[in-house]
């Protein structure tokens, strides 16, 4: 699923995304995180974002990923779903929002493998591009949340130092930004407009820390190489069924 403020027919589709003043913006998670609704929320509030540098201003185009590890992944259906969202992002990516539900912040299976095959497609490099988002931070439980929010924070046995466990990151280099958010009533909320406006911030700074570049690898940019439609499908399905056989574990294999 893809969002944005311009008017998108597959005409100008890539024109678009390959348009420098366009801000591309993959949610990435599990079903039932939020990712869509926060999507939905970005979309609703920023129609166009001007909240950078000498005011220039920017597009945004927001992708929503399938559920690339959830036990729908198992059907061909889904990994045409996974085509068209990788074809998306072979012009390049400004910022990855990992999206977590803050009340249930396991780095389950399915996450993990998820995460195994964006670093096995797109190279470790994709983690500079990372913005870790929780969502469900609602005003009105926002203090109830302390403690799961300190948890998170912990510089030791946080988050962020699992992931870096995880995925064998140095955490001198791996240092996202985390947003906490909501996704409620954005547009009559101070609390979530900040909130948001805060996440569009984070992106901006992803770029900027990455000498103004969006995030682009070899992998991305040999799906451009092909000539055809066909000929990019094939590639990338063919490219998602070696990272998968060459996951140790993988719990969501193509049955």
């Amino acid at each position: 699923m893809t969002y944005s403020n311009a008017v998108l027919n597959d005409a100008n589709r890539d024109i678009h995304l390959q348009d420098p003043r366009t801000h591309v913006v993959s949610a990435v998670g599990a079903v039932g995180t939020g990712k869509s609704s926060l999507l939905n929320a970005m979309a609703g509030e920023l129609k166009t974002w001007q909240y950078i540098p000498n005011n220039v201003t920017k597009y945004v185009h927001m992708i929503d990923t399938p559920g690339l590890c959830d036990t729908s992944a198992r059907d061909r259906q889904n990994v045409q779903e996974m085509v068209r969202y990788f074809k998306s992002l072979a012009f390049g990516v400004s910022s990855f929002l990992l999206v977590f539900d803050i009340k249930d912040i396991r780095l389950d299976a399915y996450t993990q493998d998820m995460l195994n095959l964006f670093q096995q497609l797109l190279g470790k490099d994709f983690w500079n591009f990372v913005v870790i988002v929780f969502t469900h931070v609602d005003e009105e439980v926002r203090d109830e949340l302390d403690d799961a929010i300190e948890a998170v924070l912990d510089p030791t046995d946080g988050f962020v130092a699992e992931l870096a466990r995880i995925f064998k990151l140095s955490p001198k280099t791996f240092v996202p930004n985390l947003i906490f958010t909501t996704t409620q009533n954005v547009r009559m909320s101070a609390y979530g407009q900040r909130q948001i406006r805060e996440l569009y911030n984070s992106v901006v700074r992803c770029e900027a820390r990455n000498d103004g570049r969006r995030f682009n690898c070899k992998w991305l940019r040999q799906i451009l190489t092909h000539q055809t439609e066909e000929e990019k499908s094939d590639f990338i399905v063919g490219s998602i069924m070696d990272a998968w056989s060459s996951m140790a574990t993988n719990v969501c294999r193509l049955q």
